[in-house]
């Protein structure tokens, strides 16, 4: 059996973290490129992120993610629940046609093993909980 990775605290190794303001909110980072065949439009891989906590067995993690305006395709490699911070997008399950448009404030969920196409229409950002049920030690995120 692996051994389990050290956990990691958030910022300043705070045990509680608390953020008021955008002012508050860590520096992000650029996150991996989407494969090319994902981008359907604008510039999606020009999106940033922090991971601000994993837990040991590297399944469950918390975050902020945010995305320019775009169009791309995201299968989902855990189950994740999202609030919005700011912006605007509409998420389109690929297997049902179903959409749904979200925005700041809004509190959203997305399912292990779907596959959901993103349009984001203006700058969106995102804090973030996810549990992954496939774990693959190339993705940091």
């Amino acid at each position: 059996m692996a051994e389990a990775a050290s956990v990691q605290a958030s910022p300043a190794d705070e045990m509680i973290t608390v953020f008021k303001s955008e002012d508050d909110f860590p520096a992000l980072a650029p996150y991996p490129p989407f494969a090319e065949a994902d981008v359907l439009a604008g510039n999606p891989n020009e999106h940033l992120g922090k991971v601000l906590y994993r837990d040991p067995s590297r399944r469950f993690s918390i975050g902020i993610w945010e995305c320019p305006p775009g169009k791309f395709i995201d299968r989902a490699t855990g189950t994740e629940l999202s609030h919005v911070l700011q912006g605007s997008a509409t998420l389109s399950h690929e297997g049902t046609g179903e959409a749904k448009r979200i925005e700041a404030g809004d509190h959203f969920y997305c399912v292990y093993g779907e596959t959901i196409i993103w349009e984001v229409h203006e700058t969106f950002k995102k804090v973030y909980v996810v549990y992954e049920h496939d774990w693959n030690d190339e993705r940091f995120y």
